[in-house]
């Protein structure tokens, strides 16, 4: 079994909840840092503390992870799944900027280092001043070794579809392009998708699983969201042959997908009325059945509700329209088209279905049934079981409402499991009394512990049928199942969110998860494990995250040391031996846990391995910054170790090199250190320095 190769995390979906606090501030900062560097000149001394504080904020956001990435709308930015609020003027400011600039995303990768920041303002500066040089219209963006640059692939396609004649051509070129972001973006490399001769090579299948496979990462989303709406749009008025395949392939693409996945791309796409917009386009330019899934999409992203009858009606048109004779083919197609032109007009309602229409929809959706009975547990190909679903679903409601089981029940039990509809099924048993005979099959059925592991063995997992048997069966006999499920299955999407469901059954999940943890020697498994006991509110007792310090896997340390942090028996050892780890994330997470004087059972390891080890210079420069109020000969003798170079021929003292640590312990001592005499020499020498830095650092400039 191949080894994961990052700790899971939680599910991609963008949620409408609030930016973070630490967040927040980053955002802010990061857009004072663009109008300073737009109002200043260089190495104006206004300039280097706004680098210094987004230095201090990548370091906190990116302790423990690998990147970070900023998606640009028009007016929001989307971080983290997280989009920002366009009536915030600041942050509403920096998103228009970048969008101007045609800047789809950045991306922050861990140990960002403080020249590169300065030429990320730099150039932001400079590109809003020359409006005829659009950073994203470049053949190349700028780029640093941890500071990127992502063109705005939506508004870029449009100078691809203005350059042609309209027509397939311009869909060929999109989907192209499309193949290109998802594979690159996936891994795989899109760089050989460019001959359109090869693109009857392009699976959308395989398309569709490398979007799902791809953890959550904005700016990825973002164009990919983008090339969507384009290809919709562009294919509403195109006809040919050139254009049908196209249909054809995008049409599969929507088909493959999970919902999941779709809903976040349509979110992505922007408000309500552009989510409208996309809707309306798809429902002009896809086959019937992508566009149901679309709908439900929309309407999930939208936070719109649409009612079980309105939902009956439109599967059965798309059936007719895909399996009946050939005017009632025509006829359903229309039909279904008109109608979601009326749902999506009516969204902003808050309730779009009236007790009147509703009951005109129910009578329309329960009239001639279409749905063949037939089980797909037999083996039915996977596009057509969305369209078998209803049956399934209304043989239960009605063995439910007879009381009856039987074979035909239990199969089709099976095959709306098989379909991962649990949680509806749970549900619908709750509504019947407990003495019903199919209640109770069914209930015996579904909650047999066993059911937890059939769903882990697919690689699309239903969590919300989880959760509900986890309601059901206790997490006491749902635990066990989970952390085998986390521990082997070879999916990181499924360990993902079994991950996240752990999290959500809290507490109780811990003592399970410590036992498993002190038996286990697997690092991966180790890591997924420490994570999840970090992350639960309360440490059980007697787990032992000591050994795991030292453990020789890097990623292991990386997520013990916060467990240990919240362990106050061995906070201090923690500290101690994270600030000596040679892991500079390691390193960076045990100063961020140093929130006040530090202590002194640890600064000698501080003084040696942080101040004077060879760790990157913002690092040390920090941690000098941090030894402020430490009165200590220790602390002294390092400052004036680290700012002097000696004495001259004339006895007098001569200063190191100038480096921002170097400026630190000067800045320190001019503050703290005067009443030294030796110290005190070393000030003086920085105040008649030729060295810009170092005069500034004691005040002297």
């Amino acid at each position: 079994m191949a080894a994961p190769t990052s700790p899971p995390v939680a599910p991609g979906e963008p949620r409408t909840a609030a930016l973070s606090r630490e967040l927040s501030e980053f955002l802010v900062e990061f857009s004072i840092g663009v109008h300073r560097f737009s109002m200043y000149p260089a190495n104006h001394p206004s300039l280097q503390p706004v680098v210094e504080g987004i230095i201090v904020h990548l370091a906190e956001l990116l302790a423990g992870a690998d990147s970070m990435a900023i998606g640009v709308a028009n007016r929001q930015l989307i971080i983290e799944g997280v989009s920002t609020d366009r009536k915030h003027p600041v942050l509403s400011d920096l998103a228009k900027r970048l969008h101007e600039q045609q800047i789809g995303a950045l991306t922050f990768d861990h140990g960002v280092r403080a020249n590169e920041i300065s030429g990320l303002f730099r150039t932001l500066a400079e590109a809003h001043e020359d409006e005829t040089d659009l950073l994203g219209l470049r053949e190349e963006l700028p780029d640093w070794p941890h500071v990127h640059l992502h063109a705005l692939g939506y508004d870029r396609l449009r100078l691809i579809e203005s350059d042609g004649d309209g027509g397939s051509g311009s869909s060929s070129e999109l989907w192209l392009g499309l193949a290109r972001a998802v594979l690159a973006g996936g891994g795989q490399g899109g760089g050989s998708v460019h001959d359109p001769n090869e693109m009857d090579r392009i699976d959308p299948v395989v398309l569709a699983e490398e979007i799902e496979a791809k953890p959550q990462d904005a700016a990825y989303d973002q164009v990919i969201s983008g090339y969507l709406r384009q290809l919709a749009s562009e294919l509403k008025g195109a006809r040919g042959e050139e254009a049908d395949r196209i249909r054809a392939r995008v049409t599969s693409l929507v088909r493959e997908m999970d919902e999941g996945t779709l809903s976040r791309l349509v979110q992505l796409g922007g408000d309500v009325q552009a989510r409208q917009r996309f809707v309306l386009d798809t429902n002009q330019s896809l086959a019937v059945d992508a566009v149901v899934k679309v709908v439900r999409a929309a309407a999930e992203a939208s936070g719109q509700e649409i009612s079980t009858s309105m939902t009956r009606l439109l599967s059965k048109l798309s059936a007719h329209a895909d399996a009946g004779a050939a005017k009632v083919r025509m006829q359903a197609n229309s039909a279904l088209r008109e109608n979601v032109e009326e749902l999506i007009s009516e969204w902003e309602l808050k309730d779009p279905n009236p007790d009147q229409y509703t009951r005109v929809l129910d009578s329309m959706a329960h009239a001639s049934p279409v749905f063949r009975p037939g089980p797909l547990s037999a083996g039915l190909d996977r596009s057509n079981q969305e369209e078998e679903l209803p049956g399934c679903v209304r043989i239960l409601q009605m063995s439910l409402e007879v009381g009856a089981w039987g074979e035909t029940v239990r199969t089709a039990l099976i095959d709306a499991i098989a379909l991962g509809r649990t949680a509806e099924i749970l549900a619908m048993v709750e509504e019947v009394p407990r003495d019903n005979v199919a209640a109770r099959k069914i209930r015996a059925h579904v909650t047999d512990p066993e059911q937890i592991r059939e769903l882990l063995s697919h690689g699309d997992v239903d969590a919300r049928a989880i959760e509900a048997l986890i309601e059901e069966i206790g997490p006491e006999a749902a635990v066990p199942l989970l952390l085998d499920g986390m521990s082997e299955s070879e999916s990181r999407s499924v360990r993902r969110v079994v991950f996240d469901i752990l999290v959500g059954v809290g507490d109780r999940a811990g003592p399970v998860a410590a036992e498993r943890l002190h038996s286990e020697d697997r690092w991966f498994v180790q890591r997924n494990l420490i994570a999840l006991l970090a992350r639960l509110p309360t440490v059980p007792e007697g787990v032992d995250v000591v050994p795991f310090l030292s453990n020789r896997e890097a990623r292991v340390r990386r997520e013990a040391l916060p467990l240990a942090f919240r362990i106050p028996q061995v906070r201090h050892r923690a500290l101690g031996l994270g600030l000596a780890d040679e892991d500079e994330r390691v390193c960076r997470m045990a100063l961020h846990e140093i929130r006040e004087r530090i202590p002194e059972a640890i600064l000698p390891t501080f003084l040696n391995r942080v101040v004077k080890g060879d760790r990157p210079e913002e690092i040390r420069a920090l941690a000098i910054r941090m030894l402020s109020g430490q009165r200590s000969k220790l602390v002294r003798d390092t400052l004036v170790e680290l700012s002097g170079a000696g004495k001259s021929l004339l006895g007098r003292a001569k200063l190191a090199e100038g480096s921002p640590s170097v400026a630190a312990a000067l800045k320190l001592m001019a503050a703290e250190w005067m009443d030294d005499a030796e110290a005190r020499s070393l000030v003086e020498a920085a105040r008649k320095s030729k060295e810009a830095l170092l005069r500034r650092a004691v005040g002297a400039l």
